[in-house]
């Protein structure tokens, strides 16, 4: 595709050391792929195989014309000799720069990390990969033998500046820049307009490639169309609000199937959700990483009124729902659009306000059922900026219902919770957010078949647990809690954690 304002020269070739770098990363990736996390191991999950050996990391250089306002300067990082360049990711609900930062590390590495401003302490989270660091100086230094992300916090400040380090795997199948049916951004700035301008419209066999090195500035749209693949290593930024027909979100599937999107970045620096599927199916999404700090509205990615739909290894740093599951049909729930055969696993989720992982509050469908979330490390959820502890509807992880509708086969499972103000809820309600949605309770509804399962919570929070049903006709019931723990202690049927209403039947606890 043309850039229309600024370019940059093609996507250099590797020269041949780094062939056959990544000819022996493949090999070892082969050979070590039955290694994992031992904790995460006996849990039957899958996580990148442990790297043996150090080898070169491959890193993107920003772009040169790259206006400054986009760079971080926060922090100086390198991954093994190499520098890696930081991207300002925005403000926080509190007005601290989040940054973050992108490399393919085929082997271990050696990461060094060196604030610009002074702290006391620092963690390297999620805790679940047992990574403490050293520091010399200001320096911080830690070995990195897993292609994750890893973040930094500093002073235990989940509110302050942060850091996030995408650790990838080499790139192997890069599409032909000159086939007809992709559109290709080589690395550089690339700036598709402004407020007003209309999002680039993918069609149907299409595949959007974003080079590595590459910074596309504007919004993406697909409607009604199928075998759509958006993927890259490089960065999708939005930093404005729309003006015209189409939705105000930087990514957008509306009525999509048998497609893709993996390995990019989407940086949404605006009060708006960052991306979006309505109506779709049979779609995956892998290894997406989405930056969206802005308070508020900026949800990572929804999944709304969809079914079949694989999420593998998201990362997601939001001011709103990092995941969010909705119903959003205009019709009764009888006649809407019906959510099932969700799969969202291997994540990192970090929601400054609202809900970590949510299912709801709009609930317009016949039925949410089998949906399951496994192995995800919920680092930080805060319920809102302006609205500290008023808002008692919002935790960790939640399924809030404002209409009948009948939710069932639904589990959590292998979740660890590091910081959060509540731990679980399940609610039905008739609004939500000070009466900005309105519920509707005519309609017939129920909550049932919901396990919770390996769970652990480290957080200071309240840690309340709160299960508040709608009536005698419309219950919450057969909820299952399996081997969860609260700062070192299991569960019991009476704990205090317990905050349950009268429309709640058939708990267990084992």
């Amino acid at each position: 595709m043309e850039n229309k304002k600024r370019q940059k020269p093609h996507l250099k070739v590797r020269s041949k050391s780094a062939v056959f770098w990544l000819l022996l990363a493949v090999l070892l990736a082969g050979m070590l792929s039955a290694c994992s996390q031992s904790s995460v191991k006996e849990q039957g999950l899958a996580l990148p195989p442990e790297l043996k050996e150090e080898l070169p990391v491959n890193v993107y250089k920003a772009p040169e014309d790259l206006p400054v306002n986009y760079r971080s300067y926060d922090f100086k990082v390198l991954a093994g000799e190499e520098e890696i360049d930081l991207y300002n990711g925005g403000a926080n609900s509190w007005n601290e720069q989040v940054s973050y930062g992108y490399f393919d590390m085929p082997g271990r590495s050696k990461i060094s990390i060196t604030p610009n401003f002074s702290f006391d302490s620092f963690e390297i989270v999620p805790r679940s990969l047992g990574i403490k660091g050293e520091r010399q100086g200001d320096a911080i230094s830690f070995e990195l033998s897993r292609q994750v992300p890893v973040s930094l916090v500093l002073d235990g400040n989940y509110k302050g500046k942060v850091l996030h380090l995408f650790a990838q795997t080499l790139e192997t199948d890069i599409p032909d820049k000159n086939d007809p049916n992709v559109i290709f951004f080589e690395p550089g700035f690339h700036d598709l307009g402004d407020y007003g301008e209309p999002p680039l419209m993918l069609q149907s066999n299409q595949t959007l490639y974003i080079s590595g090195g590459a910074v596309v500035r504007g919004r993406v749209r697909a409607d009604n169309a199928n075998n759509i693949t958006i993927r890259g290593r490089g960065i999708l930024l939005n930093d404005y609000r729309s003006n015209d027909e189409y939705d105000d979100i930087a990514l957008t599937l509306g009525y999509v199937s048998d497609s893709s999107v993996r390995d990019i970045i989407v940086n949404r620096d605006a009060a708006s959700w960052t991306a979006a599927m309505h109506g779709s199916s049979d779609i995956r999404v892998t290894n997406y990483k989405a930056v969206s700090p802005r308070f508020a509205s900026s949800d990572g990615f929804n999944i709304n009124s969809s079914h079949d739909i694989v999420f593998d290894g998201a990362f997601i740093h939001s001011a709103d729902d990092a995941v969010a599951i909705k119903g959003l049909s205009h019709e009764e729930p009888k006649d809407a659009l019906p959510i099932y055969n969700i799969t969202y696993k291997n994540a990192q989720l970090w929601a400054d306000a609202n809900n970590a992982i949510g299912i709801g509050a709009e609930t317009v469908a016949p039925y949410f059922k089998n949906i399951t979330f496994s192995n995800i490390d919920i680092l930080h959820n805060y319920d809102d900026r302006d609205h500290p502890d008023v808002l008692p509807d919002r935790s960790a992880i939640n399924i809030f219902a404002l209409q009948g509708t009948e939710f069932s086969g639904i589990t959590f499972e292998n979740i660890r919770v590091e910081k959060a103000k509540r731990f679980i809820n399940i609610q039905m309600a008739e609004t939500f957010y000070f009466g900005a949605l309105q519920g509707n309770w005519a309609w017939p509804g129920s909550i049932s078949g919901i396990t919770y399962k390996n769970i652990e919570s480290y957080s200071d929070g309240s840690n309340e647990i709160k299960l508040e049903g709608w009536s005698n006709e419309r219950l919450i019931s057969d909820i299952n809690f399996e081997n969860i723990k609260v700062n070192g202690k299991k569960l019991k049927k009476d704990d205090p954690l317990f905050t349950v209403n009268e429309y709640v039947k058939d708990i267990k606890v084992k």
